[in-house]
């Protein structure tokens, strides 16, 4: 069973959000073929192409499967230091999310599969280097793989659930309903939160 990665946010938002969803290949085909027939989507499902009751359906579908998913969330001195280069910046804070919500949920998955990380962010060469980051800690679990978002069911549940932890954490008249959305599910342990200290 992979984990599926996506982020969402950046230094230039000031919250840098990273979802891990772990979930079965089949049952997130399912869960996204049953999105397509009640909305009529066609195209990629993106977190922020979709309204509040689009995404609202998205957790209560995740609710009824066998998944789980660990978002974690930077919010504290995402700025770069004066100098420092904001691209650099934000890759360091990528990398210490994947790396905290992988190795919290690699322990409980029994042994995983696959870790499989959305390649749509940084250029090849970035990417690569932050698979290699991860495939060190992954070690013996399972191999960590780039793929395309539109390819993989998982990816895209990972990127609504990233996408929408990034905006829980923004101060919006919208904020509110999101973690309303979200909060059945990190009540009952399905999703858990973990919030990195000031980077």
């Amino acid at each position: 069973m992979p984990i599926y990665c996506d982020e969402s946010g950046g230094v230039g938002r000031g919250v840098m959000t990273f979802a891990g969803v772990h979930i079965e290949e089949e049952e997130a085909d399912a869960l996204l073929q049953r999105y397509r027939e009640v909305t009529g989507l066609r195209t990629e499902l993106k977190g922020s192409r979709i309204d509040m009751a689009e995404r609202a359906y998205i957790f209560e579908l995740f609710e009824k499967t066998a998944g789980r998913a660990t978002v974690g969330i930077a919010i504290s001195a995402l700025k770069p230091d004066e100098g420092a280069d904001r691209g650099e910046h934000d890759i360091e804070i990528y990398t210490q999310l994947a790396n905290e919500v992988i190795g919290a949920m690699l322990p409980q998955t029994g042994g995983c599969g696959d870790v499989i990380l959305d390649d749509g962010r940084y250029g090849e060469r970035t990417l690569e280097l932050i698979r290699s980051d991860i495939a060190d800690q992954v070690g013996q679990w399972g191999q960590v793989r780039l793929e395309e978002s539109h390819k993989l069911a998982g990816l895209q549940i990972a990127d609504v659930i990233a996408n929408t932890f990034f905006n829980r954490a923004l101060v919006t008249d919208r904020q509110a309903r999101l973690a309303a959305i979200a909060e059945p599910l990190l009540q009952n342990g399905r999703i858990v939160m973990h919030i990195l200290p000031d980077i």
